[in-house]
């Protein structure tokens, strides 16, 4: 199996999971207003489509912005302290510390044309609001489209209230199915009413076959009024249509909800909207409502076996659960969603709306089984931690990285909940694997965080793991990649000292060596860090270690060995990495020895065979998604197509390499290979000259991510 480029690239608008209905009107304002300021945000209750609105819009806006579409998806939990981070991972930036991924950003935008979208900034609205106006300050192309509650707040903002669907404009005449009810011509929403188009797209796909007749246009006319125009009471309400005819259910919500006052202002739709709920969930069997309230402890989208691990027992048995989640799928509860490839292609997914969410965690926390439930999640979701942690070297990988991709918001609230309630060893345990799952994916800061997290959060631990050198030793790593040099020595130091401390830990040693090894590397001591790290290898060994991390420290030793000036060496640490890692079945150390054995392979004097293992390592990046990985390769085949005297293709490729990391500098292998990488960046300028070079560097700075992967490889 592999995962795409196109699967794994952040910062893609979401597909939408139905029909788009209506707003002409809305799309036409958005189209000159974000033409003409930096900052729109949409605004208005939930159940309004202000998230639907914004995604149509930007994938009609998107081909009039040269670098197109960025989308930011903060729902769910997230931390102020990792929003740059969480935005450079849209745009494919590298991971970095939070003042480094800030300037990084900054200097990213300042340089393309693009459309930025941040929906569902409710929750981090003040950190939105400061973010936002430092891009918009630095980045004159950049233009933003943001949606929440309320305002960010922030000087040049427009705001646009999301207005409720157009109801009919007289709900007592009957109309003809051919001519839904319409608003009078020359109004905000003149031509076919969209309260009623969105009722019967959605009346038909919940009950087959059927549609606006003559006679129930009158009733369904009266039920959009009584609803107000409010999309997502629409699509509840719609979804009864499978039980009770048109007419009983206008006349159901007549008695359950007022009927409006001319000018009604938004907390009253609000109130509608509450009411609309209330009466889908009365509506509602037990089982059904039980499931309903459940299923709101998961933060993101869920599939059958997540609502079974999480909401089955004695009161909700696990064989009735299906049943009932396709029932609440019928009700337009939650929405389904296609599978999303891979080895789960196929597989449904669900997402239960925000405010359906909102509702169900009300009725849980009155069922006084909240806690209850939240520890389900992490049990849940720390057990599938740990199976991958066991099975991330192996050719299992893939299939979690995937998971990864689907699970990360239920995963983070599961965590969330951890380190305030669960066990030390069990939340210690999520924390450390949960971290291998992030630095494969790239994400080291947000590792970090929730490292940072655990320590703080966490103190004193639990005996094994309070005198264990491991998890200091791996966050005091992720430090170094991220070259935070202060954090890594306090955690380095921590973890030297409880290894002295722990005569039997050689396994703990053995990650305080590599971290130690890896650090002297990144300072430019390649003799020093290749001691350090052999010795390393020689422990992980003796502790029968198979951690994903272990050839990590291959990859630096081989690495450490080509820039010291010893490439044979360095052509035997990485092919015993290479060949290690393919007999488990493992893919991104794999794909990092190959591009570490190809740079050593030129540097031997062998640049054709040396590019031939670069590429082989770049098709590996390339399926698995990593950014940084994809740098690497792009960067040693630009090596191997100077040493082979090819400057201009060269250019192109450093070009393109420097453009996949953001322009950030940043490079997994530290200051020796800056140097090396300046050394030949230096030879292709002289051989194609300097006009020439800075010429062939822009244009494959400029190449689309694909194009660029494309020409390295040959295509």
């Amino acid at each position: 199996m592999s995962l795409t480029i196109a699967d794994r690239r952040p910062g893609r608008l979401p597909d939408e999971p139905t029909s788009f209905v209506g707003r002409r009107g809305e799309l036409a304002v958005l189209a000159r207003l974000v033409g003409g300021c930096g900052l729109v945000t949409l605004t208005g209750p939930g159940g309004m489509g202000k998230s639907r609105l914004a995604v149509r819009a930007a994938a009609r806006l998107g081909p009039s912005f040269e670098h197109g579409v960025r989308y930011v998806d903060l729902s769910g939990p997230r931390h102020p302290s990792l929003l740059a981070q969480t935005v450079g991972e849209a745009f494919g930036l590298p991971d970095q510390a939070p003042a480094a991924a800030l300037d990084a950003l900054v200097r990213h935008v300042a340089r393309h044309r693009t459309l930025l979208v941040l929906d569902h900034c409710d929750d981090l609205t003040d950190g939105c609001a400061m973010l936002v106006e430092i891009l918009l300050r630095e980045a004159p192309g950049l233009r933003v489209l943001a949606t929440g509650r309320r305002p960010l707040g922030i000087p040049g903002e427009r705001v646009l209230p999301v207005p409720p669907l157009a109801v009919p404009a007289a709900v007592s005449t009957a109309v003809p199915s051919t001519v839904p009810p319409t608003v009078p011509d020359g109004g905000a929403h003149a031509g076919p009413c969209d309260a009623v188009r969105l009722f019967a797209e959605r009346a038909a796909g919940a009950a087959p076959g059927w549609t606006l007749t003559e006679g129930d246009a009158a009733a369904v006319a009266r039920l959009c009024d009584r609803l107000e125009g409010v999309p997502l009471a629409i699509e509840l309400a719609a979804a009864q249509l499978r039980t009770l005819p048109a007419g009983r259910l206008a006349a159901g919500l007549d008695e359950r909800i007022p009927r409006p006052c001319a000018s009604v202002p938004g907390p009253v739709r609000e109130r509608t909207l509450r009411a609309v709920i209330d009466w889908s969930h009365g509506l509602c069997p037990p089982g059904r409502r039980l499931l309903w309230a459940r299923l709101s402890v998961l933060a993101g989208d869920f599939d059958l076996e997540d609502a079974e691990r999480v909401c089955a027992d004695a009161a909700l048995p696990v064989g009735r659960i299906a049943g009932l989640l396709e029932e609440l799928a019928a009700g337009s509860v939650v929405t389904r969603l296609d599978g999303d490839g891979g080895e789960e292609a196929g597989a449904l997914r669900y997402r239960m709306p925000g405010t359906v969410r909102e509702y169900g965690a009300e009725r849980l926390e009155l069922l006084g089984q909240t806690g209850v439930l939240r520890d389900r999640a992490f049990a849940r979701f720390g057990a599938a931690i740990g199976r991958a942690t066991a099975e991330l070297g192996t050719a299992a990988q893939p299939r979690w990285l995937e998971w990864f991709g689907r699970e990360r918001a239920n995963v983070h609230a599961a965590l969330e909940h951890g380190l305030r309630a669960a066990a030390d060893e069990d939340v210690l345990r999520a924390v450390l694997g949960y971290g291998r799952i992030l630095a494969l994916r790239g994400l080291i800061g947000e590792a970090r965080y929730w490292g940072a997290r655990a320590f703080a959060d966490r103190c004193p631990m639990t005996p094994r793991l309070r005198e264990s050198a491991e998890m200091p030793a791996l966050f005091g790593l992720l430090a170094v990649l991220q070259e935070d040099p202060e954090p890594a020595r306090e955690l380095m130091d921590r973890a030297a000292a409880r290894a002295r401390a722990a005569c039997d830990d050689v396994r703990g040693l053995a990650y305080v060596r590599q971290a130690q090894g890896v650090a002297a590397f990144g300072a430019g001591r390649a003799e020093e860090a290749a001691g350090l790290l052999r010795e390393a290898r020689d422990l992980h060994r003796l502790a029968g270690n198979d951690d994903v991390l272990v050839p990590v420290g291959g990859v630096f030793l081989a690495a450490a060995s080509a820039l010291a000036g010893d490439p044979g060496a360095a052509v035997r640490y990485a092919t015993e990495v290479v060949r290690e890692t393919e007999a488990a079945g493992e893919l991104w150390c794999r794909s990092y020895g190959l591009c570490v054995l190809g740079l050593a392979t030129v540097l031997g004097g062998r640049p054709a065979p040396g590019m031939a293992e670069a590429r082989a390592g770049l098709r590996i990046k390339r399926d698995l998604g990593d950014r940084p990985g994809i740098g690497l390769a792009l960067d040693v085949i630009g090596v191997a197509r100077t040493a082979l005297g090819e400057a201009e293709p060269a250019a192109r490729l450093f070009g393109a390499a420097d453009a996949s990391l953001g322009f950030t500098g940043a490079t997994l292998l530290g200051a020796e290979h800056r140097r090396l990488r300046a050394t030949y960046r230096s030879r292709a300028e002289r051989l194609a000259g300097a006009e020439a070079f800075r010429a062939a560097y822009r244009r494959g700075a400029g190449l689309p991510f694909e194009a660029a992967v494309s020409e390295a490889l040959g295509g």
